[in-house]
């Protein structure tokens, strides 16, 4: 087992906190024209705060002749369904020979899922929403909008907030990229997915929007040409390709290499191969584009949305038919466990890992809500490892808020990305003691900061110290303000666990941390 970093606090020590202010929600109009030659009027949001107008804001009408164009909001917290709260409404522009439900010349439908047919649970002009909430597996509304070419009103305004709901998003599921499930050659795979998951993602090039969407991941083996066959359980289904890469990361996809976004047509099969030449296609495409060259040990990810209502539970069959060959190696980092603890006022994240495989380092992100994560720390991982590795992290600047949400973003030395699964810690955000060590694990020079939180001087010791308890590197440090930064240069010592300590005149037990050198 190796230990990659421990933390034991003098108390007299603790570490300057920075306050996170509170976020503004966001603001969000409704789209008055399809994307593509599509009703899809905007890229999928996920969000759990906001508030949504129709197109003239929160001022002015809304615009004439805008014709069933929608958009959809998903839950980005687990276990959690989208809500709207009407705060005003006005719409009601009725007449005899309009078409509308009450004969509504303009209205509003609000449907119960990610599909521009999903079920609808409001659809008017003369009344209020009020409060609409979703339900089911993928916890989201849709938006869909018409108006004809007279008056216009000053339409709507909405709170969106997420509430907890039974099966909601599940959050670990292969509908979002960071789950992707890994896929092998000459492997068919029948799936089915019940929404977008709580990521929004992939919204570039052809595609538009997530709707029933599953990702798949794929490491090239051999070199050749990538290609496959889609073939929906239910020919009428409409089933989109979209291919990202190489070595790219789910936080920064960027433009498909490859997508195909044209309706179903015919048996409904769809690829990569049969015969197309071109990359990318609308619409009106055939449902086919150009297999792609592959080279040996490039990552990519395969995202296959499904847009008809029903496309999430009938599922497809998914053929392998390119040249190139794919590795069904395990993931680059097998972790055991991660949890997160209050440890003297501070979250103290641990996580552990059975197994790693070109492996580059962690980022820890830590969130009010589950929802808007930010980068807080970065740690080292140990790149090729067989054995059980421990991993201590203690959180620098703690969240002002009840409840800390926790979670990392494993990178590999390719620059792909794997998101673990959430941990918190409630009402962790006291003065902690502060001795940090960056990088750890350390190959050169070592940056040690220290924070007594109090003004005055005071002289301390530091000392390293190998597994067996002799002293390898020892001097002094002047706290000028309470406060020191030292640097140690380990590339001279031999790999192994060391403990730096630090010694606090006059205080009693010392701090210690423990440090890999490699």
């Amino acid at each position: 087992m190796i230990l990659a970093r421990a933390i034991q606090t003098c108390s007299t020590l603790f570490a300057a906190m920075l306050a996170v202010g509170a976020l503004h929600a966001q603001v969000y109009t409704h789209p008055t024209v399809g994307v593509q030659s599509t009703y899809s009027g905007a890229c999928l949001v996920s969000t759990c705060s906001g508030t949504y107008y129709d197109n003239g804001g929160a001022a002015g009408n809304y615009g004439n002749n805008i014709n069933n164009i929608y958009r959809t909001f998903c839950p980005s917290t687990a276990g959690s369904c989208m809500r709207a709260t009407f705060t005003s409404f006005s719409m009601s522009d009725t007449y005899f020979l309009c078409f509308g439900p009450n004969s509504c010349c303009d209205y509003l439908q609000i449907l119960n899922g990610p599909a521009q047919n999903s079920p609808i649970l409001f659809s008017n002009c003369t009344a209020s929403p009020g409060t609409v909430t979703a339900s089911g597996a993928s916890g989201c509304l849709t938006f869909r909008m018409v108006s004809d070419g007279s008056i216009t009103l000053p339409g709507w305004a909405a709170t969106l907030s997420c509430v907890p709901c039974a099966g909601g998003p599940s959050g670990t599921s292969n509908a979002d990229c960071q789950f992707a499930t890994t896929v092998c050659n000459d492997l068919p795979i029948t799936d089915a997915s019940t929404g977008p998951g709580i990521v929004a993602q992939g919204c570039s090039g052809c595609n538009t929007s997530e709707v029933f969407t599953n990702w798949y991941r794929i490491r090239i083996q051999t070199s050749g040409t990538l290609a496959f066959t889609i073939d929906p359980n239910t020919n009428s289904d409409d089933f989109d390709p979209v291919l990202y890469g190489p070595n790219v990361p789910c936080s920064g996809l960027g433009t498909p290499v490859r997508c195909s976004y044209a309706a179903s047509a015919g048996n409904g099969n769809t690829g990569l191969g049969n015969g197309a030449l071109d990359l990318s296609e609308d619409v009106f495409g055939n449902q086919w584009v150009a297999p792609l060259n592959v080279t040996a040990g490039q990552v990519y990810y395969l995202l296959i949305n499904g847009w008809s209502a029903n496309s999430g539970s009938n599922g497809f069959l998914m053929d392998w038919t390119g040249t190139a060959t794919l590795t069904c190696s395990t993931l680059p980092v097998e972790m055991t466990s991660f949890t997160a603890t209050c440890d003297h006022g501070a979250p103290l994240l641990e996580w552990t890992t059975a197994t790693e495989q070109n492996s580059s380092h962690f980022i820890i992100e830590h969130s009010e809500d589950g929802a808007l994560w930010l980068d807080v720390g970065r740690m080292g991982a140990m790149g090729n490892s067989s054995q059980e590795v421990i991993y201590q992290f203690s959180d620098p600047r703690p969240l002002k808020a009840d409840v800390a949400y926790y979670r990392l973003r494993q990178v590999d030395l390719d620059g792909t990305e794997e998101i673990s699964a959430t941990v918190s810690v409630e009402a962790c955000h006291g003065a902690q003691p502060g001795l940090t060590v960056a990088p750890n694990p350390a190959d050169g020079l070592m940056d040690i900061t220290i924070d007594l939180g109090r003004a005055g001087s005071m002289v301390s010791e530091l000392e390293l110290r190998d597994a067996t308890g002799r002293s390898m590197m020892r001097g002094t440090v002047v706290l000028g303000g309470g406060r020191a930064n030292a640097v140690m240069d380990v590339s001279r010592l031999p790999k192994g666990t060391y403990v730096l300590s630090l010694t606090c005149v006059g205080e009693g037990d010392p701090l210690r941390t423990k440090v890999i050198v490699r």
